[in-house]
């Protein structure tokens, strides 16, 4: 009897379970219908086990629903989930985790009832659109351990569309709280949120970058961040002396703080903070007094970044005794450029055995390439870039060395002709806009991924050495000094090409109608040579096509031409001979930014198939110069469109009132069509952000709108 009164509950408590399960399928369900989907990302939400439809998680023994996850980073896709996040949620009172990220909830508030979901303990609503304040009931949330609500900014001042915080009262309830990001959520409405955070005692990680954040001087009588161990106060332009309470986080590991306009940026306590492992002072604007020697004992310090600061001045030999001791054993990466630093590179930097990253770039610095940089054995990546070197480049073996930076310094004679010897594992190498000439039988090394060479000399003959470099992604010759017909097995050398910049040489010949072993091509720069034939058919990858001002000879602009570019971002076709029409295939590219067709001789209608949605891309469009007519279409609806030149056609008919939704427009350019009608009031009224309009000779009639 007592056995059967057992199984007896044990059933009553399955079918409660099992009911109770019901429910929360069916809210998820009413979720759903709240959502806007237009990639079918919830077309598996179907059928009665909800917990195998994506995003949906369960608990392994209970089967209640603890994990929702439908994030999205995944840009190029467009909008995943949009529409309205329903109450229908609170059925779900087991639910641990729910992650809505990288969204598209535009203007929606984050939903007050999210703080009634007392079982979290994740929540993640960044980069969703959300706008308007945070809800202070978010901290009913007592057992949240990760909150992120990070938010891009798309405008420079307070709009509609900003997230932002009134008041911080509500942090004081999250006592689990470990990690924290309010990424640029507005906090000029809430000055004491440090002060409240220092009150939570699992806080490690804090993240409050461009927020117009207000960073009080003192805490109180006691510091509580006992467990911080990331804080990030970057980008909120806080004028003021660094707060002293900063050098008692002896836990801490990062800290960044760059772009800012601290007062006395490295004072000699930073020397208290001995587990840090990133220092981040970049582009604060206000000078200190230098580098305190107190800098060298940060003994676990990795990476300093001191890029845009104009801290010090004079001889950087002095700094010898501040990047010696354990600093000289621990530091891996300096990033020190855009700082006006001048004279000869100091000899200390050669005591830096463990440096991986060196990036001086954008200074002063000046005189040749000294020897010791060959005892940075570790070195993996120079930056040298934008400064005032000379001399020949030094036959130096660094074994580690993956990338190296020369541009735009004052180098010539020629590259060693075995540098491939020297520097094995190199794949990145930057020398354009030197004076450095590239032997015909140089051996290059043979890693190499990103070579850019504009402006040395390589020619006059096509460079055959190429062909050793069956892994180059990225070339850039252009302006190199070569008079010579591109050979065939140019177009198929390497099949991991990406860019390609030839521009600005004496390349003649006939383009072959190539192209389709190159599947990974994506930027082709042919402008200013000798080259003849139709414009190519190109890979499925090609996002930027530019043969500008190139001298082709009279080719036609064809559907075949552009229909197997789906992922085109930058079209430019100017100053050719095309001629034919626009094809529709052009309205197809999801992904195109700019279109530039102009000063050819491209006739007829265009097509009117753009549909352009809000989420499009499309930010110039230029037509001009060209044999078109008819009305201008009407079905160029973007939202993002900033640049409109349509001059010198044969357009005709009224100004079409679609151009009322051109919202983001500032240049407009009707100028010599066969447009009439009246100036409407809508362009003043609409447009806002229009600061260029042309209209000259047309047909147009009536009087000037005030």
């Amino acid at each position: 009897m007592l056995c059967f009164l057992c199984l007896e509950i044990v059933c009553i408590c399955k079918s409660d379970g099992s009911i109770r399960r019901e429910l929360e399928r069916k809210a998820l369900v009413d979720f759903k219908q709240g959502l806007k989907d237009p990639n079918g990302l919830l077309s598996t939400w179907i059928g009665l086990d909800c917990c195998s439809w994506t995003g949906v998680h369960c608990h392994n023994h209970t089967g209640h629903i603890v994990r929702i996850d439908l994030h999205n980073f995944d840009v190029f896709n467009g909008p995943r989930l949009g529409g309205e996040i329903r109450p229908s949620l609170l059925v779900l009172n087991h639910l641990r985790y729910l992650d809505l990220s990288g969204n598209s909830f535009e203007d929606n508030r984050i939903p007050v009832f999210l703080g009634s979901l007392v079982s979290l303990q994740y929540l993640n609503l960044s980069y969703a659109g959300f706008s308007g304040h945070v809800p202070h009931q978010l901290g009913n949330l007592s057992r949240l351990r990760y909150l992120d609500l990070s938010h891009e900014k798309r405008y420079l001042d307070l709009s509609s569309n900003s997230l932002h915080v009134i008041g911080s009262h509500w942090l004081t309830n999250l006592s689990s709280l470990q990690y924290l990001n309010l990424d640029g959520v507005d906090h000029s409405k809430a000055t004491n949120v440090l002060k409240v955070l220092n009150t939570l005692p699992l806080i490690s990680e804090i993240h409050l970058s461009d927020c117009k954040l207000h960073i009080p001087l003192s805490l109180g009588a006691h510091i509580n961040f006992t467990n911080l161990q990331f804080l990030d106060l970057s980008y909120n332009l806080i004028n003021s002396t660094v707060p002293l309470w900063l050098f008692q986080l002896s836990d801490l590991e990062y800290l960044y703080l760059q772009d800012n306009n601290f007062q006395d940026l490295i004072h000699s306590d930073i020397g208290k903070l001995t587990s840090l492992r990133v220092l981040d002072l970049s582009y604060n604007g206000v000078p200190s007094a230098g580098l305190p020697t107190t800098l060298g004992k940060l003994c676990n310090l990795s990476k300093l970044y001191l890029s845009g600061n104009k801290c010090f001045s004079g001889d950087l030999n002095r700094l010898g005794e501040t990047f010696s001791g354990c600093l000289k054993n621990s530091l891996e990466e300096l990033y020190w450029s855009d700082s006006a630093l001048s004279g000869p590179l100091p000899s200390w930097l050669g005591n830096l055995k463990s440096l991986k990253a060196l990036d001086l770039h954008y200074n002063s610095f000046s005189g040749p390439l000294p020897s010791w940089l060959g005892n940075l054995k570790s070195l993996k990546a120079l930056d040298l870039s934008f400064n005032s070197f000379y001399g020949s480049l030094l036959q130096l073996r660094l074994p580690s060395l993956q990338t190296l930076d020369l541009y735009s310094n004052n180098f010539n004679g020629t590259i060693p002709k075995y540098l491939g010897q020297l520097l094995p594992e190199l794949d990145t190498l930057g020398l354009s806009y030197n004076n450095i000439a590239v032997r015909p039988d140089w051996v290059p090394p043979p890693k190499l991924k990103d070579l850019n060479m504009n402006d040395c000399k390589v020619g006059p003959r096509f460079p055959s050495w190429l062909q050793n470099l069956k892994n180059l992604s990225s070339l850039g010759m252009s302006n190199a000094s070569i008079f010579d017909a591109l050979p065939l097995w140019f177009w198929n050398f390497s099949l991991a090409i990406e860019v390609l910049d030839l521009s600005h040489n004496c390349l003649e010949g006939q383009l072959p109608r190539f192209s389709s072993k190159l599947t990974n091509l994506q930027v082709l720069d042919l402008s200013h040579n000798y080259l003849e034939g139709q414009l190519p058919q190109f890979s499925s990858n090609v996002v930027d096509l530019d043969q500008a001002h190139g001298l082709f000879s009279r080719s036609t602009f064809s559907n075949t031409s552009i229909n197997i570019v789906p992922s085109l971002d930058e079209l430019y076709i100017s100053s050719n001979k095309l001629t034919g029409s626009i094809p529709k295939t052009l309205c197809k590219l999801k992904h195109l930014e700019i279109l530039d067709l102009s000063h050819n001789m491209i006739e007829g209608v265009v097509p009117n198939c753009w549909n352009l949605s809000f989420y499009s891309w499309l930010a110039v469009m230029d037509l001009s110069h060209n044999n078109l007519f008819g009305i201008i279409p009407t079905s160029m609806n973007s939202q993002t469109l900033d640049t409109l030149h349509l001059s010198n056609n044969a357009f005709s008919g009224e100004l079409p009132a679609s151009f009322k939704n051109y919202t983001s427009l500032s240049v407009l350019d009707l100028g010599y069509n066969n447009i009439i009608g009246s100036i409407p009031t809508w362009l003043a009224e609409n447009l806002k952000k229009l600061n260029t309009l042309e209209l000259q000779n047309n047909l147009l009639t009536g009087p000037i709108p005030p």
